[in-house]
């Protein structure tokens, strides 16, 4: 017993010890003057002012140094999941916004909380609560309508970031670049952007080409002369097709071994001054699809011009009377 009390004992004089310790260094670094001074400017006035001044400049320092990393961090796993072909990569980027926006609410309630007569207005404007949601759903209706839409878009996902569409509705067509919660960027491919609200993009037509699958199917129609040979120019557009190094065979294995054609090529139309001859040809995916085509023309107007197949253009007969 008398041992646990000496120790006991100890035990106190040694925390005291510290305490006092500490309180000499605190009082080395800014003497206890210093501080009742300062504790007196903060309760004046222009002290309290001064705090005010000083805990919204920090607010809004933090604010910003927490967006830039949250918007650091978003971006640079986004670009990580879109390499990777993560199919939430659309929702990832959707979610950056929602913490973009919490961390910009949490901002400014604090800065309205250290503003006195911001705050007391606050306070009677959520007192009368059912004039304010009002008030709030009136002019918001809109936006709430966009950022509704985009939840939608993210959970049944008509089309997501990096898809090729066509707003059939409104003629744009181009590669999805960005869903945020107000609207959706569309990149075209001039390299404009073109912005549509989400409740628009939500209730639209869209054509897209990489839902389900990326593979495209193209049809490229070519009009010969009435006096020009028909198979030999189906045979010219037959070998320029599965030469090309784009193209791309869909036949299964067991049409490949039954003896499917590789391209299915019919006489399209007998028009009035060309037979028109369609060929059904498939590219891996969009962005392929159109430089393929346009390789195509060209080499298969060159091989018909020179094997003597002639390329239809409209003629005109003047009759003299």
């Amino acid at each position: 017993m008398g041992q646990d009390a000496a120790s006991s004992a100890m035990d106190e004089n040694a925390v005291s010890t510290v305490g006092d310790v500490v309180e000499t260094v605190v009082d080395e670094v800014v003497p206890q003057s210093v501080m009742e001074r300062i504790d007196e400017f903060s309760q004046t006035k222009l002290g309290g002012i001064a705090v005010t001044v000083m805990s919204i400049a920090i607010t809004v320092l933090i604010c910003a140094i927490a967006v830039r990393l949250t918007n650091r961090f978003f971006r640079r796993t986004l670009q990580k999941m879109l390499a990777i072909g993560n199919p939430a990569a659309t929702a990832f980027a959707y979610l950056r916004y929602l913490a973009l926006g919490a961390i910009y609410f949490t901002g400014f309630a604090v800065i309205v909380s250290n503003i006195p007569p911001l705050a007391v207005g606050m306070n009677k404007l959520f007192a009368a609560g059912g004039v304010l949601a009002v008030v709030i759903g009136l002019a918001s209706q809109e936006a709430m309508g966009a950022i509704i839409s985009g939840v939608i878009i993210l959970v049944f996902k008509p089309f997501g970031i990096g898809d090729v569409v066509n707003v059939v509705s409104s003629g744009v067509s181009g590669t999805v670049e960005e869903i945020t919660l107000r609207h959706t960027i569309i990149r075209t491919i001039e390299n404009k952007r073109i912005i549509i609200p989400n409740d628009t993009m939500n209730s639209a037509i869209i054509e897209n080409a990489n839902h389900t699958e990326n593979k495209v199917c193209l049809m490229l129609d070519v009009g010969i002369t009435y006096e020009s040979d028909i198979e030999h120019a189906m045979q010219i557009i037959r070998e320029e097709i599965t030469s090309h190094p784009d193209y791309f065979d869909y036949r299964t294995a067991q049409e490949q071994k039954d003896g499917a054609p590789p391209v299915v090529i019919r006489v399209q139309e007998l028009a009035d001054s060309a037979v028109v001859i369609r060929a059904q040809l498939w590219a891996r995916d969009n962005s392929t699809s159109f430089a393929m085509r346009s390789d195509l023309l060209k080499s298969i107007k060159e091989r018909c011009e020179a094997e003597g197949v002639d390329i239809a253009y409209p003629h005109l007969v003047v009759v003299p009377k």
